[in-house]
């Protein structure tokens, strides 16, 4: 998963995410998720990301993939229904020729009959 996106569990660096809780006056109690050596390597750009933005992202890309699930299920019902009645047109068929051989057949042995 892309580090900028959706509940980040490792950093860039491999090392994995602990969750803070800010103490600023512009964000106070704010929960926020950090690579765990980025206050000891604070010169490299490690992973900083706001928990509720975090959960935002997830929910939205839980949305994309219900959405694009429901699409899927839709087209396999779709294809089900054709599938199913090709299925039972080709039955019939062969039903309608199987009883028309029937009847021949019957006509004939009656025909012998006579």
């Amino acid at each position: 998963m892309n580090n900028n996106e959706g509940i980040p569990s490792r950093c860039w660096c491999g090392k994995r995410i602990v969750t803070y809780v800010s103490k600023t006056e512009e964000n106070p109690y704010r929960r926020f998720f950090r690579c765990e050596i980025s206050l000891q390597r604070k010169k490299e750009n490690h992973l900083f990301k706001w928990v509720d933005e975090a959960l935002f992202d997830e929910i939205q890309r839980m949305d994309e993939d219900q959405a694009r699930i429901a699409e899927e299920i839709e087209d396999l019902r779709s294809s089900m229904k054709k599938t199913v009645h090709e299925a039972v047109m080709k039955h019939k068929n062969s039903v309608d020729v199987g009883c028309v051989a029937s009847i021949l057949s019957i006509l004939c042995l009656c025909s012998k009959c006579d």
